[in-house]
């Protein structure tokens, strides 16, 4: 079993990142590059080096035979066994005193650690070998911890009332559960039917999306371009992202909301994970989809009337849709092929994720595209979040007797190396940790899956190819073609 990398919290990013695109807007000006192309160089830059530094630093590292503490000199190093644990409070100079714990081997090296949320750090505390040692600000404390409650073991730190096993939901015979694929649900329904459904569907998807966000993208790219290419941009995001919608609630999942971006497109959030990778590239690819069925309507349009208008609107929208089929996460390309390669081995889909992004930094300084550059600063910070949720996932999976911890567990051992129980910042926390634990149990696809939908996006992007190529002499379509060129 893969251990658990336990990393300490990532601290100021939002600074560093603006002072790093500060610094290559500067450096820009006196090499006579954009300041906006140096700008996002800057802020790549920043992301990278804070990137090394979260990947090289601190980390303690779980495994089934025991815990080591690396990235520093005479770092603990023990079998499970062999843990010493112990727990304490330690003063800050403003506020209440940081709950923590600490650990130690059998030479004394010790290593404390808390969930700070936040707050600013405490002073070190005394290690069992008389050395001062600083209190490591921990995202998944209360992981770690639940893991040595089981494995050192150290029932100690539970209470009475939390020793005994959660009760475990039981099914009534004969009661279906909720299907983790769309379900094969059959209806008649007449011409009248069909037009009460679409129109409750078209309902549904203008409560689903920011109205305002959409008002705000239609207005900066009306100023751009025209009023009449901004609705049309905004109408085949719309549809694009609602194909993303529509595709997370037949899988049950719960949807947050559309949001509009200015100069970005749009985005479906939704509060879920993934619960398997069959379903993570159902909803990617479920965009695109979409939104290229959409793409087919002003091409059949431009083939009756013969208007160039037409030609050009099916053209963009197809250069849109292939453009979100790049395999670069977050574009939906890099999130199914995400999904495929995860289901071979998650080390195979975290290295393919990593090329996708040099890759495509490599490809865009060479086209000039500074874009490519943003592209991959989101994907960056979309890959932190993923190796976050596998290390969650790993100590999940690595707890001897998994079906002994319920929520209140984790609630309590929180409280223990972090805020007190009922804190606010406690439902956000809990949301991250249903996350984890449906990410934990994200299911592989098969073999046929992945050649399915391997199958599915070549011929959808081949598609998407051919209607820009079949429209490249109209006028109007053919600047759209001139991209791909």
């Amino acid at each position: 079993m893969e251990p658990a990398v336990f990393r300490p919290a990532a601290r100021a990013v939002l600074p560093s990142l603006l002072l790093g695109a500060v610094g290559g807007a500067l450096v820009g000006l006196l090499a006579g590059i954009p300041p906006v192309l140096a700008a996002l160089f800057g802020g790549a830059a920043a992301a990278v080096a804070l990137g090394v530094r979260q990947v090289t630093g601190l980390r303690a590292v779980a495994s089934e035979e025991g815990l080591r503490v690396l990235g520093r000199e005479d770092g603990l190093d023990a079998r499970w066994s062999d843990v010493r644990v112990g727990f304490g409070q330690s003063p800050r100079p403003v506020g209440p005193p940081q709950r923590y714990a600490i650990l130690a081997d059998a030479r004394g090296r010790s290593f404390a650690f808390a969930d700070l949320a936040g707050a600013p750090p405490c002073a070190p505390v005394r290690g069992l070998d008389g050395d001062d040692v600083e209190v490591t600000d921990l995202r998944d404390a209360a992981l770690l911890l639940a893991l040595v409650v089981q494995r050192a073991p150290a029932w100690f730190a539970l209470p009475a009332s939390l020793l005994a096993p959660p009760p475990q939901p039981v099914t009534e015979p004969g009661a279906a559960a909720a299907p983790a694929r769309p379900g094969d649900r059959r209806a008649s329904v007449g011409f009248l039917g069909v037009l009460a459904k679409l129109g409750g569907t078209v309902l549904k998807a203008l409560k689903t999306a920011n109205l305002g966000w959409a008002a705000a993208s239609a207005a900066a790219y009306g100023v751009i371009f025209s009023w009449k290419f901004a609705l049309a941009l905004l109408l085949q995001l719309f549809v694009h992202e609602y194909g993303h919608v529509h595709a997370m609630r037949r899988t049950g999942m719960q949807v947050r909301g559309m949001y509009f971006v200015p100069f970005l497109g749009a985005v479906a959030v939704t509060e879920d994970a993934f619960t398997s990778r069959w379903q993570q590239a159902y909803v990617a690819l479920s965009g695109p989809i979409w939104g290229s069925v959409f793409a087919l309507v002003p091409a059949g349009l431009w083939l009756w009337t013969g208007q160039p208008i037409f030609a050009a609107v099916a053209s963009w929208w197809a250069i849109i849709n292939l453009f979100n089929l790049i395999p670069v996460s977050p574009l939906d390309g890099g999130r199914l092929m995400q999904a495929l390669a995860y289901s071979f081995s998650s080390s195979l889909g975290l290295a393919l994720t990593v090329l996708g992004l040099g890759g495509a930094v490599a490809v865009g300084s060479a086209l000039g595209y500074g874009l490519v550059w943003l592209v991959a600063l989101l994907g960056a910070m979309e890959l932190m979040g993923e190796a976050q949720s596998r290390a969650g996932g790993r100590a999940l999976r690595l707890l001897p007797e998994r079906a002994r911890f319920g929520p209140e567990h984790f609630r309590y051992l929180r409280a223990v190396v972090g805020p007190p129980l009922g804190s606010p910042s406690e439902p956000m926390w809990l949301r991250g940790l249903e996350r984890l634990e449906k990410a934990a149990r994200a299911a592989p696809m098969s073999p046929r899956q992945i050649a399915a939908w391997g199958i599915a996006y070549a011929a959808l992007a081949g598609g998407l190819l051919a209607l820009v190529h079949f429209m490249a002499h109209v006028p109007g379509a053919n600047v759209a073609a001139q991209l791909l060129s």
